[in-house]
């Protein structure tokens, strides 16, 4: 069965789209479809890109969208080569999903990446690597996603807000009021 990999977001050139479409476009497999779900400014450039990239049939551009869930639980894994991200919703929201990860070393959510066990960390700006990696996510999903649901099971809700609401304290704490 041909793998789907999904990636959820705005932004999309902070965010990786024009990395990952270049990667998706090298992958040695090409049986897999990308789906790319949120609205952009950009999103014209970005469809322009996966026609130039020969890649149009398989990629579709979902929009911006109110509820995500079908298509976590459409997809096979969840790409998100970031230039930059602190701790993106949509990661932690795959993961909570079952669904393996790529996401760049630039992205927060690599801290909670084992690498091969449920997802791979790679350069945003080495698209050769991040084919790669779709290459081994698509292989070896199954296996991966179970590791992937492993991992969301140690960030209960809780235990996230709890953390949270200790950083506003210390931000608050250290707060210049003027």
């Amino acid at each position: 069965e041909a793998p789907l990999f999904l990636f959820v977001g705005n932004g999309f050139e902070r965010k990786g789209v024009p990395q990952l479409l270049r990667a998706f476009s090298r992958m040695q497999r090409r049986d897999a479809w990308l789906l790319i779900v949120g609205g952009d400014r950009r999103l014209a450039a970005a469809q322009q890109l996966a026609r130039r990239l020969g890649i149009a049939e398989r990629v579709r551009f979902a929009g911006a969208q109110k509820d995500v869930k079908p298509f976590y639980g459409a997809a096979d894994a969840f790409a998100l080569p970031t230039l930059y991200d602190p701790f993106p919703n949509a990661a932690l929201e795959a993961l909570a999903c079952g669904l393996p990860l790529l996401v760049s070393n630039s992205c927060g959510t690599a801290e909670l990446i084992v690498e091969g066990s449920n997802g791979f960390v790679g350069d945003a700006l080495d698209e050769n690597a991040l084919a790669g990696a779709l290459d081994r996510l698509a292989e070896n999903s199954p296996i991966l996603r179970q590791a992937a649901r492993a991992t969301a099971e140690t960030l209960p809700l809780e235990a996230m807000s709890e953390k949270l609401m200790a950083l506003y304290r210390q931000i608050g704490a250290t707060a210049v009021v003027t």
